[in-house]
């Protein structure tokens, strides 16, 4: 396949250069383990609310053979790292990669202070192949290394903003592959207008110790799309149990989010660090609104969400979001694209490739003019939520983004437990071994 990649020759705001790319259908196998690295401000910025920036940050050295991606629940006072900036010519997963800045969105006014903590990088260690050969590759060996940081983690209390520095031990988990669904539930009215930023309060979630949560993809919401969630105080580590009480929801037209409305789901995923150990809680049925557009205009239709969770395959492939319209853009406004069609097979979940693949903003969701389909239907994708970060032109046949395709095993919560407890037990004689992968 032949798509044409947009990007800045020289430096981010400078010469704009487009060179046609052939891409064939290739996809990975994951090793286990995951990597961190911290996303420290390397500059003093002022920033404004649902104005995004390109900030610089302290330079990120990553291997070859990685993908990465922010790890969600907001780590800065004033917003989120949505994306990050590769130095140059966005590259292939195959090929070492330095990160020096990120695309940051504001949800509060202030400033951003060097030294600022502003989020945390997962690295995903994997080895490529053609789709009719993943089965038989091995997972990449991986050897986490240890590196500890000074930062500064911030966050708001009664409109303030506070500041601590700290020592942080940027080491990493390995991962289960076992995760559940958690909904999040509007639990007020609010009012919004195509482009705001908003933070939205949600029925409590409360997160076990040793997860880490990620928005499932494909707009859940007729009037815009969660980008991250938020506990409140000072941020916490993977290790603690954390209560998640508001939404950070990108609005893409005007409307009224009212209580009860389904705005979004995470992926909320167990993992293991030094000590491991995690339960699943029992959850019952729970009854929300969801909120789609139609012919019909928009729908609001009462259903009941069961609870279920999954076990994910760690070999996966990738799909192309390629523009099929040229359409103009403008800074901060986030614009629906019509993209050419993508099959979303039944039991799938997708989950974009990060680094800013468009040198004119990222795609930060997809969606279809329909009720939002189930994960073990599958579906089609015609239009993707583009955020600019600056004034441009998307072009037919550009590329815009990449996802990660993922197949999954549905279950009830009763079978996710069994499933977590055998990798507990797993995980527990792996921490034994005296080679366990850290250095």
């Amino acid at each position: 396949m032949k798509v044409e990649m947009t990007y800045w020759l020289d430096e981010i705001g400078g010469k704009i250069e487009r060179t046609g790319i052939d891409l064939k259908p290739f996809g990975y196998r994951m090793a286990p383990v995951t990597q961190w690295e911290m996303l420290i401000a390397d500059e003093d910025i002022s920033v404004e609310r649902g104005k995004p920036v390109i900030l610089r940050i302290k330079p990120i050295d990553i291997p070859e053979n990685t993908m990465v991606g922010p790890l969600s629940i907001m780590r800065h006072a004033l917003g989120i790292v949505q994306d990050v900036v590769e130095c140059g010519i966005p590259g292939k997963v195959e090929d070492e990669k330095c990160i020096d800045r990120v695309l940051f969105i504001p949800v509060e006014d202030g400033e951003i202070k060097k030294d600022d903590l502003v989020g945390v990088l997962k690295v995903f260690y994997i080895k490529t192949g053609i789709l009719t050969r993943l089965f038989g590759l091995n997972p990449p060996k991986v050897e986490i290394k240890r590196d500890i940081t000074e930062a500064n983690i911030t966050w708001r209390d009664n409109g303030n903003v506070y500041r601590k520095r700290v020592k942080i031990d940027a080491l990493g988990y390995t991962r289960s592959h076992i995760g559940v669904w958690e909904t999040l539930i509007a639990d007020e009215d609010v009012t919004v207008r195509k482009g705001d930023i908003v933070r939205i309060k949600i029925r409590e979630i409360n997160l076990p110790p040793s997860t880490v949560v990620v928005p499932l993809s494909i707009m859940r919401n007729a009037y815009g799309t969660v980008l991250d969630v938020i506990e409140l105080g000072e941020p916490k580590r993977v290790e603690d149990e954390k209560r998640i009480q508001q939404a950070i929801f990108l609005a893409i037209e005007d409307g009224k989010i009212e209580k009860g409305d389904l705005i979004g789901v995470i992926n909320v995923y167990y993992v293991g660090l030094t000590e491991v150990k995690s339960v699943i809680e029992d959850k019952k049925p729970e009854r929300a609104r969801i909120v789609y557009r139609s012919g019909e205009g928009v729908i609001k239709k009462e259903v009941t969400i069961e609870p279920f969770g999954y076990k994910r395959s760690s070999v996966a492939k990738w799909g192309v979001l390629i523009a099929d319209e040229r359409k103009e853009v403008r800074y901060g406004e986030p614009t629906v694209v019509r993209v050419k069609k993508v099959e979303i097979p039944p039991n799938t979940i997708i989950y974009p490739l990060h680094i800013m693949r468009h040198a004119y903003g990222t795609v930060v969701d997809v969606f279809c003019d329909c009720a939002p389909w189930k994960v073990e239907e599958g579906g089609d994708i015609r239009k993707v939520v583009f955020l600019p970060v600056m004034d441009g032109e998307v072009r037919e046949g550009e590329m815009l983004g990449v996802l990660n395709f993922y197949s999954v095993e549905l279950s009830p919560i009763g079978k996710v437990k069994q499933w977590l407890s055998s990798w507990l037990d797993e995980m527990g004689k792996t921490f034994d071994e005296p080679d366990w992968p850290v250095w």
